[in-house]
């Protein structure tokens, strides 16, 4: 007989019957909005730590209590981020982080903006705003222009923002401005082996027939594709013809070109030959020449400058000087005696036909009388330059970036504003060296370009000398064909040293064949920053890479070639320190100018001559302040109007009125 186990039957708690557990410990705090302060009158700390400390202690609140009645109200940052801050560790740094700050202020019902006033600048863009659609690089550089609380910012005001940023500080919002961003997303130049600059120096600026390129054509950022060998060639032999010291048995030329002269060149034939080259079908629009039927040869050919003429004036809409210094190229090139294309015969072998350019026919006949196609090409180059020059339109208005600044009663002092700008807000270079020297180098490009008032090839070329190192001979000096800042004991200051042949006007009256010399005033705090600069920015941008011995040095990355800057990287840095620092931006409150737009280093030149037109009305004494002459002030440089004649005539008069 089997007995059977009672079965025990377990019952489920219904959930209104179950008690809640009871965590050990103290219970956290009840959230509320607006805690009431501990106590009403402080005094207000400088610092974000201390302040963000202090107001937590005035409400009562931990870092945890705090960060739970953040999280209230939406995603926010955590309790170490908090603990960071509050210890002075890490300052805010992207758009999260402003939005944490914000409803910190609402709840300890504070001005809107208290926190942010107090965060030490970083040199370095608020991370992390909301930017769909764009390209990593794009977003890195409009982040710079836009206020701590965009993401927060209803969607119409973010695209007015991005609208205003894109127009009037990443384009310029001029005309050329437009015309130059819409160039160069169509690049389409031949790129030649040889730069230009990697041939010889050594011969004097005084004899070189440049012409002066303030600013990088947006056109010739980057070839797109490679000369052909035979063109390629081609090239090298003008260059050698054109640079060398001394020229080839049976050759002769009439002036030189120096190695910024050299480059210009290169780049601008390699643009009409990269025209010629591209498809018809393009959105260039070419004449669609084979690539290995691009010659030297070609520029011989009235249909082809004709073409080229057509085809400028359909891509801008109008004739510049640009066309009509192309067509005196190509007349120099053919002229008589002196011409190179005229003394390089051979150049005819390589002609090919072309459709709708250039026959057969034709090409007989300039294999058979060289000289004579040269002479008509001569007489059509200087006939069209005539004719371009008389219609040409100026599209490039050199003053009119920087109106607002020429329009003030002291110009300089306008422009000085931008230099304590970027002192107000260079960042702690104990914190964030890489910037804080970037801030420096900046400072000072911009000071040295208003008190030496020197090209930007003479600038950016411009070596040191260590205080207590020897300094350059000028022999030396005059080789390297740039300048040097030395220490001068005698007169207790820096100086800046240059020799004439460095100048692009070497021959000039100014020089009389003398060296630049100008003592640097130690006003504004410019010896400070020199210190600085060369005692720890300099090295921090340099990064342990080779030193090109120039004062002005690029920020050496992984991807860096060289330290030193050439023509477009050294305008760029300037013109970045401009959009960063000049501009005043009204949806963030920073820069010094309303109403300044992005320009170069060369307008410094136009600021300098201005201001002393406007103060002594004289065009020798502006002429002495940028190394040139009262005629090329008065042609290129000084913006003097009737009404600053009138004003400066009136201050005259009224003098006498005034001790009557």
């Amino acid at each position: 007989m089997s007995s059977c186990m009672p079965r025990t039957v377990s019952t489920i708690p219904s959930p209104a019957t179950v008690q809640p557990i009871k965590r050990r410990g103290r219970q956290p705090r009840p959230i509320e909005d607006k805690p009431k302060p501990l106590w009403t009158e402080w005094e207000d700390p400088d610092d974000f730590a201390s302040a963000l400390d202090l107001q937590m202690k005035r409400h009562g609140d931990s870092a945890y209590h705090l960060q739970r009645a953040l999280a209230a109200k939406g995603p926010t940052v955590n309790v170490t981020t908090l603990r960071m801050w509050r210890i002075g560790a890490k300052s805010p740094n992207d758009a999260p982080s402003m939005r944490a700050l914000g409803r910190i202020e609402a709840r300890y019902d504070l001005p809107t903006g208290y926190f942010r006033a107090k965060i030490p600048p970083s040199g370095r863009a608020v991370a992390n705003h909301r930017l769909p659609g764009l390209t990593i690089a794009e977003r890195r550089r409009l982040a710079w222009h836009l206020p701590d609380d965009f993401s927060q910012l209803p969607l119409a005001k973010r695209e007015e923002i991005l609208d205003w940023v894109r127009t009037v500080i990443v384009s310029g919002s001029t005309e050329y401005r437009r015309y130059q961003a819409a160039a160069m997303r169509q690049r389409f130049a031949v790129r030649f082996s040889a730069s230009g600059n990697d041939y010889a120096g050594s011969v004097d600026d005084e004899f070189e027939d440049e012409l002066d390129l303030p600013e990088p054509d947006a056109e010739l950022v980057a070839g797109t594709v490679p000369a052909p060998a035979g063109l390629d060639q081609e090239m090298a032999g003008l260059l050698a013809f054109k640079t060398a010291a001394l020229t080839s048995r049976g050759l002769q030329r009439s002036g030189v070109w120096g190695s910024e002269t050299a480059s210009q060149k290169v780049e601008h034939l390699g643009l009409m030959f990269g025209a010629l080259a591209s498809a018809p079908t393009s959105q260039i629009a070419g004449a669609g020449v084979p690539l290995h039927r691009l010659t030297f040869a070609l520029l011989v050919i009235p249909a082809v400058w004709d073409w080229y003429l057509q085809w400028r004036q359909g891509r801008r809409g109008f004739y510049t000087q640009w066309e009509v210094e192309m067509l005196m190229l190509g007349a120099a090139l053919t002229r008589r005696e002196t011409g190179w294309i005229r003394q390089t015969p051979a150049l005819a072998a390589r002609l090919r036909p072309i459709q709708g350019l250039l026959a057969q026919a034709e090409i007989d006949a300039v294999r058979a009388d060289w000289d004579a196609a040269c002479d008509e090409i001569h007489r059509h180059a200087l006939h069209r330059a005539k004719e371009v020059a008389r219609i040409a339109r100026v599209h490039r208005d050199p003053f009119e970036p920087i109106m607002a600044i020429l329009e003030a009663d002291s110009p300089l002092a306008a422009y000085r504003k931008i230099t304590e700008e970027v002192l107000a807000r260079a960042p702690d270079a104990r914190r964030y060296p890489v910037p804080a020297a970037e801030a420096s180098r900046a400072f000072l490009m911009l000071r040295f370009g208003l008190h030496l008032g020197v090209r930007q090839k003479n600038l950016r070329q411009l070596l040191i000398c260590q205080r207590g190192a020897p300094a350059s001979s000028e022999r030396r000096l005059e080789t390297l064909k740039c300048g040097e800042l030395r220490w001068n004991e005698r007169e207790g200051g820096w100086e800046a040293f240059i020799p004439a042949v460095a100048f692009k006007n070497a021959g000039s009256s100014y020089f009389g064949r003398q060296p630049f010399r100008l003592l640097l005033p130690d006003l504004g705090g410019l010896y400070d920053q020199i210190g600085a600069y060369l005692k720890v920015h300099r090295p921090r941008l340099l990064g342990g890479a080779a030193d090109p011995g120039t004062f002005f040095v690029k920020t050496m990355k992984a991807t860096s070639k060289s330290a030193a800057y050439d023509q477009n990287t050294f305008y760029e840095a300037w013109r970045l320190a401009i959009q960063r620092y000049g501009i005043f931006n009204p949806y963030t409150g920073r820069g010094a100018i309303e109403g300044l737009l992005p320009h170069g280093p060369h307008n410094v030149r136009d600021v300098l001559a201005t201001h002393i037109l406007k103060k002594t009305g004289s065009y020798e004494q502006a002429s002495y302040a940028i190394q040139d002459t009262a005629d090329t002030v008065a042609k290129h440089y000084g913006r003097f109007l009737p009404k600053d004649k009138a004003a400066l005539a009136a201050k005259i008069l009224n003098k006498a009125w005034e001790d009557a």
